[in-house]
Order: C-alpha cells, then sequence, then structure tokens
C-alpha cells in the first residue's frame, strides 16, 4: 500500500535521476565542444608559432628592463624582491598568463556583427555553456606547450634552493588557484563582451580591457612595487587574483594565512562575477541588436 511519504520519496528520486541524467548529458556535449575547439586549435598551427614567438621577445625584453632597473639599486632588493626573485615572477606571471587565454570577450563580439548570435541562441545548449569549453580550448594549447615545461623548469630551480615537496606544495597551490582564477577571468570576459550588445564597434573597447587587466593583475610587474596607496586599490580588486595571488603563492612571498584569506575572497570575487553575468545577460538579450547575419 502505497503512503504519502512512499510517494514523495519517488518523486525524489525521480527527479535525481532526471538530474543525473540532464548532468551526463551536458557533460558530454561539452566534452564534444571541447575536443571540436581544440582540433580547431591545432589547425592554425602558424597563429600559434606567431604568438609564441612574440611571447619570447615580449619576455626577454621585460628580463632586460629588470636587469637594468636593479642595476642601480644599492642592495639590490626592490620591495622584498631580489633579480632572482623578480626573474622567477616574470616566468611565473607568464605561466599564469597562459590560463587566462580564453579569448571568449572577442568571440561574443564577433557573433555579435557576424549575425551568429541568433543562431546561437536557438541551439539546444546554452551559448554561454558552449563559450566556456571553446575558451578552454582555447587556453589548453598554450598551457600544454608553454605553462607545463616552464612550470617543470620552476619547479627544478625551487627544488634546488629549497626543497623538492615545498617546490611540489606551491606548484600544486598555484595550479588550485589559477584554476579558479580561469573561472573569474571567463565571468570578467563575458561582462566586457556583453559591451557588444550596446556598442555597434566594441574591439577597441576589448582592446582596451586586454591592457587595463594586465596592468591590474600584475601581469606586467608586481603590484606590491606601486606606491602604497594606489597598492591597496590595486590589491583589493578582483584582478589581482588572475596573476599577482598565485604568483606570490608560487614564489613562497604568502604566509598560510594570507593564503587562506586571500583563497576566500577570490571565492567572493567568483561568486559575485557569476551572479554579475547572469543579470546581464538576461537583461542584454532583450536588447540584442544583431549587425548584418
Amino acid at each position: 500500500m502505497l503512503t504519502v511519504t512512499s510517494c514523495a520519496e519517488s518523486v525524489f528520486y525521480l527527479n535525481l535521476e532526471s538530474y543525473e541524467q540532464k548532468g551526463r548529458l551536458m557533460m558530454k556535449k561539452g566534452i564534444a565542444y571541447y575536443r571540436f575547439f581544440l582540433k580547431e586549435e591545432a589547425k592554425y598551427k602558424i597563429n600559434f608559432i606567431s604568438y609564441l614567438l612574440s611571447g619570447v621577445i615580449q619576455l626577454i625584453a621585460v628580463l632586460f628592463i629588470w636587469r637594468l632597473v636593479y642595476s642601480s639599486t644599492g642592495n639590490g632588493v626592490i620591495e622584498g624582491l631580489n633579480y632572482q626573485e623578480i626573474i622567477l615572477y616574470t616566468i611565473i606571471s607568464t605561466i599564469a598568463t597562459q590560463f587566462m587565454e580564453l579569448n571568449n570577450d572577442y568571440q561574443i563580439a564577433g557573433d555579435i556583427q557576424d549575425g551568429n548570435l541568433s543562431y546561437e541562441l536557438i541551439r539546444p545548449v546554452s551559448y554561454i555553456y558552449k563559450l566556456f569549453f571553446q575558451g578552454l580550448a582555447s587556453s589548453t594549447v598554450s598551457i600544454l606547450l608553454i605553462s607545463v615545461p616552464t612550470m617543470i623548469g620552476v619547479i627544478t630551480y625551487l627544488s634546488i634552493h629549497t626543497s623538492f615537496q615545498i617546490a611540489i606544495v606551491r606548484a600544486l597551490l598555484f595550479l588550485l588557484i589559477v584554476t579558479i582564477s580561469m573561472g573569474l577571468m571567463f565571468c570578467t570576459n563575458l561582462l566586457f563582451g556583453y559591451s557588444a550588445f550596446y556598442l555597434n564597434y566594441s574591439w577597441g573597447f576589448l582592446l582596451f580591457k586586454g591592457t587595463f587587466i594586465r596592468l591590474l593583475s600584475g601581469a606586467l610587474f608586481p603590484l606590491i612595487m606601486l606606491p602604497e596607496s594606489i597598492r591597496t586599490i590595486f590589491l583589493k580588486s578582483p584582478f589581482s587574483y588572475l596573476t599577482y595571488f598565485p604568483t606570490m603563492v608560487f614564489l613562497g612571498k604568502l604566509t598560510t594565512g594570507d593564503i587562506i584569506s586571500n583563497l576566500v575572497i577570490q571565492f567572493i570575487w567568483l561568486a559575485v562575477f557569476i551572479v554579475l553575468c547572469l543579470v546581464l545577460w538576461r537583461h542584454s538579450i532583450k536588447t540584442i541588436t544583431i549587425n548584418g547575419g
């Protein structure tokens, strides 16, 4: 004999099973998207080689600049960082930057300008869901070919000067933080990419965003070298968690308490940005104007 309790339990387990099936289906679609876009990224080898060469040239130029800067100091230390540490900071920040190469902001702007967004919105898979796996595929190539070999080199160097165990712990913490930072960067790109809903031409705005983020994230130089009044503002911004925070953790410049408190703040910023993305997305698609298509 069926009771109210047994019926409620049956409905609950049926709903749970339905959600699990939907979750598995979404994951399969996500993996399929990821594999497709990864193959697309692998096609354009000349673009990646050009990007790699330009990155190497920029890195060498920055290292020469730091050498000149430190040669003019009396004790060879600036804001607690010596020359070897600033070189490590530059290399590690380059590693972190590869994780942030998602480029979903330009994809949104391109889809709106070309008129492709109208087709994307009627697909059975969420457009944002597709953008996430497309961005993940975009950064994967850079991570595998640049970040992974460079990380091995950094771990080897740290193992010589500290210990292998400490180097591995720092590397794992770094990977955890940059994984969260990828979500934060994805949301940041979405928010800036939504500008294409309101601007007839948003490419200049997105180029400004790239420079702006590199400055506030600490990708250009350690934020600790800024004047104290400006440094406080920059360190409290969500963008400092993209590059500066994980790089300083890898260098071993933060205490355990600092790492935990910053991780909590980073999660809070991520939650705030997710909410902002959802709210602005719902508003933007109501005012969409397609140019072309």
